[in-house]
């Protein structure tokens, strides 16, 4: 800010000497300053006696003589085409709306006095005007360009240069068809400290401004400047409720709806402000004891029912001013039903396994499981990656059931689908939208997955063009049938899954990578089998109990013989060939025992160790040094198996003793017995 004898003009402070001819005293001033105007516009340098002229406004005129103005030639302000004028208005809505009962609060008083208003952008271009006097002589309409540029030292140009209060008079400005205007004029800033725009106050004659009319022009300014910045943070916070999935409502004490978001209107009705809470939600006492208490309570276990739909009153939190500690709340709600009440039980997919029934205890298996984990506590969309069979759905129902266990699990095998069924599947179709649609449309899965979660199984494969329009949806969290014409308001997480290399596929262009950082930011890699060690085993006794009860059979023991070639044995089919694996051994097998014969006559033959002998105990035979029909004693299968479990345990012994069924002293004396080096 300048000091106030930099802010006023001379011609004013001249004004407040008594006992002097203050009119000849002006008008020698004005004399002598437009001599130093005359020498500046022929010489373009400072005079040398310039004393009488603020720093400010001779910086203004040397810059003017840069721009080529003429001080005895006003040439007109360029005016804006009136399209992009409407536009600059819509950019400039808030400010206007702001200034909007100022300006017509002074307009008349102003009048009175011979003055008038006008207000102007950070450009300089005139946004609105009130009692324009003389603006057919001077160009000063809306859409007019004033700027320092245009029309040479003016009030409202040092004021965007200056970003201060400043006033200029008659023949300080740089033209000289202003030689007998004073005006002044004050900036606007928003909330992040940067010029929305100015305000001044115009007299068309010399003696018609004061120091008082700096000082009004600078208090409406100010008034209109927390009008404005109000007017901003109450966008903000309109966007910042809207940029949640939930509906958020702001209740006063008594129970009246203040405001809401948009999610709010979409799910309920546009004209929710001013009605009672208990219209939406009913008689909800928590309500009413969070606003007398002040204690907040969060993941309320409150389902309302309004017809078809139910809604999980997610939390309560007290709001307190001032004066009031129990002013109001906010609350949340979440839809929890599908859109159209599609029955769960024939459009979702089950949802059997949590976390705590993954099988694996090896380390990358308990990384993945807790890295998916953390990410339930975010709503963003995850991206599973790992090989086919690797067990992707199981990880994507898990942490469906650990954030979304209330809403329904919608999967979908992109790769399945032809490419000419994809896009009404997903998004659904209205009526008649193509040929062979059905009479009544269909919701497609996007919509049947609102309030739970979207498993998009081999993503990788889903049309380019689909991708696009999955994209907006994700963003926006809007959906649009074919051949529908509004939107459909969704909420849903999206779990994708792939067996592809998307970075390789978006670099080929058959991936966008716009959807691809937009997934990839919460990504679980799930291990192949083969470096998951342990696992194998324990999937192996897991699924042998799983068949033998599903089928009614006794439960045969699995040999260590066995237990060799499974870990041996590279799994390109993952999970779900050593699934098919003991099935078939489970059916081969009728002495209660699997031994390696009984395993798929493909995968031994592909092992190195050839037909080990029958019906070897389940933690090996001791000292037995009893060849088979191969090569390899008992001993050396003990010690190869004792290598390869603690090799895939990362030599971790309690955990290679369960891999191997045998108790942990026993694999302590064989690791001696055998000189096994850790």
């Amino acid at each position: 800010m300048l000091y106030l004898e930099q802010l006023l003009s001379p011609f004013i402070t001249s004004q407040s000497n008594p006992g002097k001819d203050v009119l000849e005293e002006q008008k020698q001033l004005m004399q002598r300053i437009r001599e130093q105007k005359l020498s500046v516009s022929e010489k373009g340098c400072v005079p040398d006696d310039a004393s009488l002229v603020r720093p400010e406004i001779m910086e203004s005129w040397m810059r003017c003589f840069e721009y080529g103005l003429d001080p005895f030639h006003y040439n007109f302000p360029a005016v804006m085409d009136p399209d992009e004028f409407q536009d600059r208005l819509k950019e400039k809505a808030f400010f206007l709306e702001a200034a909007e009962p100022y300006m017509c609060q002074f307009d008349k008083m102003l009048s009175d006095m011979g003055c008038y208003l006008f207000l102007s952008d950070e450009r300089g271009i005139i946004l609105r005007t009130a009692n324009t006097l003389g603006e057919n002589r001077f160009w000063l309409t809306p859409g007019a360009i004033w700027s320092e540029e245009t029309i040479g030292t003016c009030s409202h140009g040092m004021s965007i240069w200056l970003k201060s209060p400043i006033q200029v008079c008659g023949p300080e400005h740089f033209s000289q068809i202003f030689k007998n205007i004073s005006c002044s004029t004050a900036p606007v800033f928003d909330t992040c400290g940067n010029m929305e725009g100015t305000l001044s106050i115009s007299s068309s004659y010399l003696h018609g401004q004061s120091s008082h009319s700096l000082g009004l022009v600078v208090t409406i300014a100010s008034a209109i400047q927390k009008e404005f910045q109000l007017a901003e943070k109450k966008n903000l916070l309109s966007i910042a409720l809207s940029a949640t999935h939930d509906a958020v409502f702001v209740v006063s004490g008594a129970g009246e709806i203040v405001t809401v978001n948009t999610v709010a209107r979409n799910l309920f009705r546009n004209d929710l402000e001013g009605l009672n809470i208990s219209d939406i939600v009913g008689d909800q006492p928590l309500i009413k004891t969070v606003i007398d208490s002040g204690r907040e309570i969060l993941n309320a276990d409150v389902i309302i029912a309004r017809g078809q739909r139910r809604f999980h009153l997610k939390s309560v939190r007290p709001v307190a001013n001032h004066s009031c500690p129990h002013s109001g709340c906010v609350l949340t709600l979440k839809e929890v039903t599908p859109v159209g009440g599609i029955p769960r039980n024939t459009s979702c997919s089950p949802t059997k396994y949590t976390f705590s029934r993954i099988v694996g205890s090896s380390s990358s298996t308990v990384e993945s499981i807790e890295l998916a984990k953390k990410f339930c506590r975010f709503d963003n969309n995850i991206l599973l990656q790992g090989e086919s069979g690797t067990g992707k759905e199981v990880y994507a129902q898990a942490i469906h059931n650990q954030s979304r266990p209330g809403g329904p699990f919608i999967a979908v095998n992109c790769a399945a689908i032809p490419a000419t069924l994809i896009e009404s599947e997903l998004f659904g179709y209205e009526p008649g939208a193509f040929t062979g649609a059905g009479r009544k449309g269909k919701p497609g899965k996007i919509e049947m997955a609102n309030g739970g979660t979207l498993f998009l199984d081999e993503i990788g494969d889903m049309p380019l063009e689909l991708q696009a329009v999955l994209l907006r949806v994700l963003e926006d969290k809007l959906v649009m049938r074919v051949g529908g014409s509004r939107y459909i308001p969704v909420d849903f997480r999206l779990v994708a899954a792939t067996n592809r290399d998307l970075a390789a596929l978006m670099e080929g262009a058959s991936f966008r990578e716009d959807l691809y950082y937009r997934l990839s930011a919460f990504k679980v890699d799930i291990a192949p089998l083969r470096s998951r060690g342990g696992d194998i085993i324990e999937l192996a006794e897991f699924f042998i109990s799983s068949i033998s009860q599903s089928r009614q059979v006794k439960r045969p023991t699995l040999c260590n013989s066995t237990k060799y070639f499974l870990l041996q044995h590279s799994w390109p089919g993952n999970v779900r060939q050593l699934q098919n694996a003991i099935a078939y051994a489970v059916c081969m097998c009728e002495e209660g025992s699997i031994l390696p014969e009984h395993l798929p006559k493909e995968l031994v033959d592909k092992c190195l160790t050839p037909t080990l002998l029958e019906h070897q105990p389940c933690e090996g035979a001791e000292g037995s040094e009893k060849e088979g029909d191969g090569n390899l004693s008992m001993k050396d299968i003990e010690k190869m198996m004792i290598k390869k479990a603690l090799d895939s345990t990362n030599n971790h012994i309690r955990a290679a003793a369960r891999v191997l069924g045998i108790s942990k002293s026993t694999i302590y004396r064989k690791i001696k017995e055998y000189e096994i080096v850790i």
